[in-house]
């Protein structure tokens, strides 16, 4: 398998690790798994750290990953930062996937780096925390 799914107990959130080619089995997969851990463990914060990974997901899959997400029962307010893959490959299909899941109501970003993930995620909780709503990244 080309990738794992955890649980990170410290930091709240569900990390997906991905390394050499995704498919579009792959991204139903991650999504189901990534879900279940949100739900099991009452957070809403996710960290898809694709560095070392190459997408083949198709555009049409990722068209509907946010309809799979709902059905799959993901937080409304869910919160997805995405690292892009060093090699850029494909990078257009991660703008494209940040553009369907804002539409649908998702806060999604894409980041060039792991850290910067992380503080983006960080500062939401934060925010949360003090009971403050953040904005629609």
């Amino acid at each position: 398998m080309p990738w794992t799914v955890e649980f990170d107990v410290i930091g709240r959130l569900v990390v997906v690790t991905g390394y050499g080619e995704m498919s579009d089995t792959d991204a139903g997969a991650q999504a189901a798994n990534a879900i279940s851990f949100l739900r099991e463990n009452q957070s809403n914060h996710i960290l898809i750290d694709y560095r070392e990974a190459q997408s083949e997901v198709s555009l049409p899959r990722l068209y509907w990953l946010p309809d799979y997400f709902s059905e799959l029962g993901a937080p409304w307010n869910l919160r997805l930062a995405v690292v892009l893959p060093r090699s850029r490959y494909r990078v257009e299909t991660y703008q494209f996937f940040e553009l369907v899941c804002k539409n649908a109501g998702y806060h999604v970003s894409l980041f060039e780096t792991k850290e910067a993930a992380q503080a983006w995620l960080e500062e939401d909780r934060a925010l949360c925390a003090r009971g403050k709503q953040p904005a629609h990244a």
